[in-house]
């Protein structure tokens, strides 16, 4: 009898069709090596050297796999890579990446946009730390500092335009929002409006959907504010992006993340897209 069951059992088990996955039906190692090489050319970095078969794994997952699952541009790619290891202070990483960037033609205005973005968000010691980095291998480029400005507002004017583009943005709950706050709380509310929006959304060479993918990115990175990253999905699918397109940010912050932060970005980004649909 029970060699009966065994050999029932085993029927079932070979009789289950293959399981089929993403990562089937490529060369790994050969699309990462000519990723990497892209990007990095042959240089050896110290990682490699002494910590080879970590940095395969790395090298196989971030240049080969995720590589062919991301549906964004290059630049897309680069700038949210960008200001995700510049929220994490990973500014080993983030010198390659942005040598790598600028391999892949990303503009070095483009760069430093995504960086001035995102001080509302990280703060303002970060972003100049970051910069230093950055400059360095600007300088190390040829590329002649400081790069043109791209500020649209002016003092007399930063607030309004601020406010403006948060209420075409966001719709009226911005008016809602500030109207429920407490007068000795209101100073936030107008420094939200005019530094956040005023100074940093309206500048230039960014359109609003790479602008709202940054924002997502970072507050995705940083982990700790739920509310405000649902509504930047929201925002970036609002600005134009597909629902590919921000799993693809999702999925290009996970390797600098880790998977309990991809996890939780994940469901908050299925809970909107559930939303919608109703």
């Amino acid at each position: 009898m029970k060699s009966v069951i065994i050999f029932a059992l085993s029927a079932v088990f070979f009789a289950l069709p293959a399981f089929v996955g993403t990562l089937d039906g490529y060369d790994r190692a050969k699309v990462a090596d000519e990723n990497y090489t892209k990007m990095h050319g042959n240089q050896i970095t110290d990682a490699e050297k002494e910590d080879p078969e970590l940095f395969a794994v790395m090298k196989k997952y971030i240049y080969g796999d995720l590589s062919r699952q991301i549906k964004l541009t290059d630049t897309e790619r680069q700038l949210i890579t960008i200001v995700v290891l510049t929220t994490n202070q990973n500014y080993k990483f983030l010198k390659s990446t942005v040598e790598g960037s600028l391999a892949l033609n990303v503009k070095p205005i483009e760069i430093r946009e995504a960086l001035y973005h995102v001080a509302p968000y990280i703060g303002f010691p970060k972003v100049f730390d970051a910069l230093d980095v950055v400059n360095e291998v600007f300088k190390d480029k040829g590329i002649k500092l400081p790069l043109e400005n791209q500020g649209t507002t002016t003092d007399a004017d930063r607030f309004e335009k601020g406010l403006e583009f948060q209420v075409n943005a966001y719709g009226d709950r911005i008016n809602k929002m500030r109207d429920s706050t407490p007068d000795y709380q209101k100073h936030l509310q107008d420094n939200l409006s005019a530094f956040c929006f005023g100074d940093t959304y309206t500048r230039g060479t960014l359109n609003y959907k790479m602008r709202e993918m940054l924002t997502m990115a970072v507050i995705g990175t940083l982990g700790t504010a739920e509310a405000q990253y649902k509504s930047h999905v929201i925002g970036t699918l609002d600005a134009g992006a597909t629902n590919e397109e921000v799993i693809g940010v999702i999925t290009t912050m996970n390797p600098y993340i880790g998977f309990p932060r991809t996890l939780n970005a994940l469901r908050i980004a299925n809970e909107v897209f559930n939303e919608r649909k109703k």
